[in-house]
């Protein structure tokens, strides 16, 4: 079963077309990396698949149940940003386990 599909993904900002027609199949418990040159829309494609962003067209399936109309808190998708986007007061540790404690979810599923 693919955890996660797109199909078609299209985006554009201001006309400009960013993330062209994107199909990407990947596995359950597969590990990806997208790579590319800044600007590329690596990013884009990944709030896309957290529901941050919408496509202009295509569709995002994960676990085989369509999501692209779905917002962020029912996709169940975690994103950690480039960007200094961590609670500063907190240890890494707590950080990296903030979405399974808010999730209500045992210590012992922490890092």
């Amino acid at each position: 079963m693919a955890g996660l599909e797109l199909r078609g993904l299209t985006k554009a900002f201001g006309g400009e077309p960013v993330v062209r027609a994107v199909d990407l199949d990947v596995a359950d418990g597969e590990l990806l990396a997208l790579v590319g040159p800044s600007g590329s829309g690596k990013t884009t494609v990944l709030r896309m698949v957290a529901g941050l962003e919408r496509p202009d067209r295509g569709e995002i399936r994960i676990g085989g149940r369509a999501v692209t109309a779905l917002p962020p808190e029912r996709r169940n998708v975690g994103m950690v940003f480039q960007s200094h986007a961590l609670f500063p007061h907190k240890r890494i540790r707590d950080n990296i386990g903030y979405g399974l404690s808010a999730r209500g979810r045992p210590r012992a599923d922490s890092p």
